[in-house]
């Protein structure tokens, strides 16, 4: 007999205690959407098998790894050994397989763990993974799968033996797709990979390719032209786009996210494509990009204009000259015409730290970073350890000005550095910008500090530190090398005390080039 109101079979008796919403499915799960703990869906899904569907589907949704699929064979089946890897201690039967069936069915992303996420579970062998689908092949095995980081089904050191499998878990249906191209791989496999991605996986959304380091970049041809969905588009660590790549892509309306590394035989610099008119990404709103010349970005960014970037990430890795640097600035205001941008970071990461750091490099003046001004939205400014910062009061002064909303400011400088900017201005911008949280300056506070000249006509005491505005929002402050004399010292101490009173972590560095802080 059925219940006309919505075709289920009449309620058994487990089930007339319960609120008949419950019968309900959907609303099950919006119910369990908001239950934060997996112990918790656990026991409602044990409560009854009326519910129990939508509570093992939230549960199975997302997974980092299959060992807990293989664990629902029965335990005598399977064995873990000292190197955490899951063997099979007998054939399974095939009804045995049909649970690990069901449950992988339930299984819609399949992504790596998060950093500090807890240990994982046992890791199933790759003859364990070779039984698994030569029983069930990937698509049939897991029909509603949208995300796939390949990693958690092979790890690397396999990877390139099982290279092949990554196709068969293209269908439709997928949305993100990430995986490592192994070294030594004939390039004809990836090609014939990333070829197949406009018919197999016309779905795809996210894409994030990686390599591991290698003599030379893994060098891809990507069909964008055909791939016109894509709102997400990674391209990192030793791979790269070929020119023709890079010049489609123009084509790619909706992105939103793109990461890219570029080397020399990208074209950046000479590609006669790249240097016609500007393409607009109108939806592009974060962009990184990783080279090691910055001269490599700065002749990408006019490339593009991104009317509603919000973030912009860059990446080096050998040293760039002050001339290079404000150009660099200057490139980035061509690109974000419309001055939205909300973080900037620029970092350098010297592959030999303690030669560069030998090198005498040329200060990086106010001057050059003032064309930032303009960008008044930002919230996040990141320089680090792109040289000597040579900064004034003038500029630290208009920062507070131009940039009333940051939180996270740094001019991070692993070399020594003679601060012209006093203490005095210091507490000028942070006690003015009442959103910073995160300050990375090197200062001069040798002298006894005053109260800022914004605060003096106010009629305050001038020495009075007690008399200061407070700055609630600071918790960090790195000083970077700045000079703290003796006398000053005490007076400097009750001046942070008192004018940021959430202050809870000063560092600075103990010796240049250094990569670890004193606390």
């Amino acid at each position: 007999m059925k219940d006309c109101s919505n075709g289920r079979a009449s309620p058994t008796a487990s089930e007339l205690t319960m609120h008949r919403a419950l019968l309900v499915d959907d609303i099950v799960h919006a119910v369990l959407q908001n239950v934060t703990s997996a112990t918790d869906v656990i026991n409602f899904a044990s409560t009854c098998s009326a519910v129990s569907s939508p509570a093992l589907d939230i549960l199975w949704c997302t997974q980092s790894n299959l060992g807990p699929l293989i664990m629902c064979l029965p335990e005598d089946t399977w064995k873990v050994g000292n190197d955490n890897l899951m063997r099979l201690s007998r054939e399974p039967l095939p009804t045995e397989w049909e649970r690990v069936r069901i449950n992988a069915s339930r299984i819609r992303k399949l992504v790596s763990n998060p950093i500090g996420h807890p240990k994982r579970p046992p890791t199933p062998h790759r003859h364990v993974l070779q039984q698994l689908f030569a029983h069930y092949p990937p698509t049939s095995l897991f029909p509603n799968l949208v995300a796939l980081d390949f990693q958690v089904v092979f790890n690397l050191a396999e990877f390139s033996a099982n290279f092949s499998l990554l196709r068969q878990f293209l269908s439709p249906r997928l949305e993100m797709l990430a995986f490592c191209v192994p070294l030594g791989l004939p390039a004809h496999e990836v090609e014939q990979l990333v070829d197949a991605f406009p018919a197999e996986a016309s779905g795809l959304r996210q894409l994030v390719i990686s390599a591991k380091s290698g003599d030379s970049p893994c060098r891809i041809d990507l069909p964008l032209n055909k791939l016109e969905k894509l709102i997400t588009l990674h391209i990192i660590r030793n791979v790269c786009l070929t020119r023709h790549s890079i010049a489609d892509i123009g084509r790619l309306r909706f992105l939103q996210v793109l990461a890219l590394t570029l080397h020399e035989e990208s074209g950046v610099l000479e590609d006669s494509r790249l240097t016609d008119m500007p393409v607009e990404l109108s939806a592009l709103n974060r962009l990184r990009l990783t080279a090691d010349r910055m001269q490599l970005c700065t002749s990408f960014l006019p490339r593009v204009i991104t009317p509603h970037l919000s973030s912009i990430n860059i990446n080096y890795t050998k040293y760039a000259t002050p001339a290079e640097v404000g150009n660099l600035v200057l490139s980035l205001q061509t690109s974000c015409q419309f001055f939205a941008l909300e973080e900037i970071s620029i970092q350098s990461y010297h592959r030999s730290p303690h030669q560069d750091f030998n090198k005498e490099h040329s200060p990086l003046p106010s001057h050059l970073f003032r064309p930032l001004l303009k960008f008044r939205r930002l919230k996040t400014a990141k320089f680090i350890a792109m040289g000597k910062y040579s900064l004034d009061d003038a500029f630290i002064e208009d920062i507070a000005v131009a940039w009333p909303d940051i939180r996270d400011l740094r001019f991070a400088s692993k070399e020594t550095v003679t601060s012209t900017v006093t203490f005095a201005a210091m507490l000028s911008l942070a006690s003015r910008c009442r959103s910073l949280r995160v300050l990375h300056l090197t200062f001069n506070a040798t002298r006894r500090p005053a109260l800022p000249p914004v605060w003096q006509s106010e009629g305050a005491p001038d020495r009075d530190h007690r008399s200061w505005p407070k700055q609630t929002a600071l918790q960090k402050l790195h000083v970077g090398h700045s000079k703290v004399s003796t006398a000053t010292s005490p007076a400097f101490v009750r001046v942070l005390a008192t004018v940021f009173p959430n202050l809870v972590d000063i560092t600075s560095y103990e010796t240049p080039g250094v990569s670890y802080d004193i606390q």
